[in-house]
């Protein structure tokens, strides 16, 4: 048995149009222009596929060497060429996307814009760890506690997918390759802004702390290297600085926040926690985040207590202690990082 593997005629045939490209790129000489033309003559997909190619890459023009016996008019262009090595990376970056996307009913070929992945890269951060990284374009991001963020561009746009956890961007201004950030089947895009987005369960809460950013369904990051249009359409929802909105929910209502509200927001920036009057079972949710321990409220009456104040989010005891002097909340160590909290007037 042979150990040959062949490519399939569709396959070959993007091999071979990739390669005539790249020669229409630096020039065809005589000898080229006759074997183009007996290749193009032998079947009918060839010459079809080219062209496709060819307005995929810009490179129509090129067609105007074939004008003679080519019957395609080629569309007028202004756009900068693409070099020849870009254009072999494209190729192959256009194959990872499928055959299937080729063959797609829905979407032409011709319609995809093509993008040239130029880096990819993951970021993430420990259990109540935070840190703040800078992007080559000199985006900042900064990454809050158990985050996990996966960040890919292109020749045409940012990519970001938020997996876990919560971030706050501030977006290099870049009008022709826009950022967007994927989280739980959402797409907030913006070009130059600044904003901040945390995955809550079924939910997406975002916070734009600058500009604006446009909002739209999305299942995820890899269908924004399928696109027709890297720019998100202007009738998206939009959310304005000083904007909140909680994607996913029943209502989804953009809410303007005071400059107090937004603060608190975003204070775990500068590793504080704080609360403006949430209920207690709300409050140590949030601290479970920062730490490895679990509260359990024995008591009903717990849920009541609504607390206030700044909080360091790594101390524990000291949370602990506040809730015992102002609201006689006692605490129970159960196992190794289970805490259960219980009313001082309640038996152990």
């Amino acid at each position: 048995m042979s150990n040959v593997v062949q490519l399939n005629s569709e396959d070959k045939r993007l091999e071979e149009v990739s390669e005539w490209i790249a020669k229409m790129d630096r020039g065809l000489d005589q000898t080229e222009q006759a074997e183009i033309k007996r290749w193009m003559g032998r079947d009918q997909r060839n010459a079809e596929t080219l062209t496709r190619m060819a307005g995929l890459w810009d490179k129509m023009d090129a067609l105007q060497q074939l004008a003679d016996t080519f019957p395609h008019t080629p569309k007028d262009t202004r756009r900068a060429k693409t070099p020849v090595w870009a254009i072999a990376a494209s190729i192959l970056f256009l194959s990872a996307l499928g055959v299937a996307l080729w063959q797609s009913p829905f979407i032409s070929q011709s319609d995809l814009v093509a993008q040239r992945v130029i880096s990819e890269n993951t970021y993430s951060t420990a259990v109540g760890e935070s840190a703040t990284f800078y992007l080559q374009d000199k985006t900042k991001v900064v990454l809050n506690t158990d985050s996990k963020l996966k960040v890919i561009y292109t020749d045409k746009q940012r990519l970001f997918e938020l997996q876990q956890g919560e971030l706050h961007v501030t977006v290099a201004h870049n009008k022709a390759q826009p950022l967007s950030v994927f989280a739980a089947g959402k797409l907030i895009q913006a070009v130059g802004t600044a904003f901040n987005v945390e995955i809550k369960n079924s939910e997406v809460e975002l916070l734009v702390t600058d500009g604006k950013v446009l909002v739209a369904e999305k299942g995820d990051v890899h269908g924004a290297l399928e696109v027709t249009n890297v720019h998100l359409p202007i009738s998206s929802l939009a959310v304005s600085k000083g904007e909140k909105v909680a994607l996913g929910s029943v209502q989804q209502q953009v809410l303007k926040l005071e400059n107090d509200e937004i603060r608190a927001d975003l204070s775990w920036q500068q590793g504080n926690l704080v609360f403006r009057g949430e209920s207690l079972e709300s409050a140590m949710r949030e601290v479970s985040r920062y730490t490895n321990y679990e509260f359990e409220l024995a008591d009903t009456g717990l849920k009541q207590i609504q607390i206030a104040g700044l909080f360091k989010t790594g101390d524990v005891n000291g949370l602990l202690d506040a809730l015992e002097q102002n609201f006689n909340v006692r605490h129970q160590r159960v196992g190794s990082n289970t805490i259960r909290l219980r009313l001082a007037s309640s038996p152990i």
